[in-house]
């Protein structure tokens, strides 16, 4: 009988309390189960070993143990471990939140023993869940983002025309190739680039050098780079630019009117366009408002429901936030000379560790609302969050559940979200209202 058979198992264990959150398992496994270990080893192996002088599964069981013995120990070893430990936890009835840091490894062919450190699910007694307040506001709008909006649209279906019978005018667009020189390098070659005309530039006195050209005309323009520059080969050094310019183009901007209405997406009159503004204004700032309320509510949430933190539980959590955030913001930073990745990870951890705290603290709390509500994941609610996920990432409903299941821990955290969300919904409904 080996230890992966659960009945008549023989090992001994008892617990003590090590740091917060921690249990410290001390294991035994007697001679007779690691005896039991071995024989199943070698008798696994032993129609397949290869060992010299005998044919696969004569060799004696010493001679196996002269070849195999140093695998056999590791195997057994590894073995042993993994079942008794997890055979303990269930025998304790502890609920681990990560792997064990195994220790105090004593082990031969008579008997092993071991420590097994192991963060568990804090004890959680919930202090005030009802009644908690955080101020709602209720969202505005104003014309003027009605009028900014209306602005983007005409912006995007501005056409332009070419120019024909006058030279390079302020607010002109030009389609030019050129070629960029610094320090008698050839830095930049391009074709058919477009160059806004205007007052305001990073490139200073960049447009006025264009401005009366005449397209098919040939222009030598000369500026000086500023220090921010991305490219440091750049930065703060004169540049010749030799620039063909092939057209000319003027912008058109539609006009306030119905016509802009419909070709905005059919709409029927401006007004109509202005209501359905309003609507997405609104449904935005409403929901910008309602995060913004969860959130307060969330932090009502904690401070009212004090709980020890699991210290290794929360180090993986600020890690992988910082991992996060530097993989999103890595190109921002690429063109910082003076900001040292381990400059930057330091900055970040010491910004990020709050947030982190307060995550692993919300995730513990809402977890033991849900169990105290008896709150769980059912059908309806995966169909429901399938559907959620196909929306937003464009897909169907069918692949995305096929993904979560035939990923069971994807799955998993699936319904640990569906749970989370329950106890929020909890807490909001038994809020205090204004």
């Amino acid at each position: 009988m080996s230890v992966q058979e659960e009945t008549h198992i023989s090992f001994k264990v008892a617990v003590r309390d090590g740091k917060s959150c921690e249990k410290i398992l001390k294991i035994e496994v007697p001679e007779a189960e690691i005896r039991r270990e071995y024989d199943e080893y070698y008798d696994a192996i032993s129609p397949k070993a290869k060992v010299p002088g005998f044919r696969p599964g004569k060799a004696p069981r010493n001679i196996l143990a002269l070849h195999y013995g140093q695998d056999a120990k590791e195997s057994v070893l590894k073995h042993l471990i993994s079942e008794s430990y997890r055979l303990a936890v269930r025998q304790k009835s502890l609920e681990p939140i990560g792997l064990p840091d195994i220790g105090e490894v004593q082990f031969d062919e008579r008997k092993l023993s071991y420590e097994a450190r192991v963060e568990v699910r804090p004890k959680i007694k919930l202090s005030k869940v009802s009644g908690l307040y955080a101020k709602k506001e209720k969202p505005e709008i104003r014309e003027e983002e009605v009028n900014q909006t209306l602005e983007r649209i005409r912006e995007a279906l501005a056409q332009y025309k070419a120019v024909e019978d006058r030279a390079v005018a302020l607010g002109d667009f030009v389609i030019a190739d050129y070629t960029c020189t610094v320090d008698g390098k050839v830095l930049e070659k391009k074709a058919d680039e477009w160059f806004q005309i205007q007052e305001e530039e990073f490139l200073k006195g960049f447009s006025p050098q264009i401005v009366g050209a005449a397209a098919g005309e040939d222009r030598r323009i000369e500026v000086t780079f500023p220090e921010n520059t991305a490219r440091k080969e750049m930065a703060g050094k004169k540049a010749a630019f030799q620039i063909k310019i092939k057209e000319i183009k003027t912008k058109l901007v539609p006009a306030v009117d119905d016509e802009l209405a419909r070709q905005a997406g059919e709409h029927k009159s401006l007004e109509e366009l202005k209501e359905k503004i309003r609507q997405d204004i609104l449904a935005r700032k409403e929901s910008d408002l309602e995060t913004r309320y969860e959130k307060a509510l969330l932090d009502e949430l904690v401070k009212h429901n004090k709980m020890d933190i699991p210290q290794g539980f929360l180090a993986r959590r600020h890690e992988r936030m910082i991992h996060e955030v530097m993989s999103n913001s890595g190109r921002r930073h690429s063109h910082e000379p003076h900001d040292k990745p381990e400059e930057t990870q330091e900055k970040l951890r010491k910004e990020l560790e709050p947030e982190a705290r307060r995550q692993v603290h919300l995730a513990f709390l809402l977890d033991q609302i849900a169990i105290e509500q008896n709150f769980t994941a059912g059908e309806e609610d995966f169909r429901a969050k399938f559907a959620e996920i196909a929306s937003e990432m464009r897909r169907s409903a069918e692949e995305v559940e096929k993904y979560y299941r035939e990923h069971e821990d994807a799955l998993e955290s699936l319904a640990e979200q569906i749970r989370s969300q329950k106890a929020l919904q909890y807490v909001k409904e038994n809020a205090k209202k204004d």
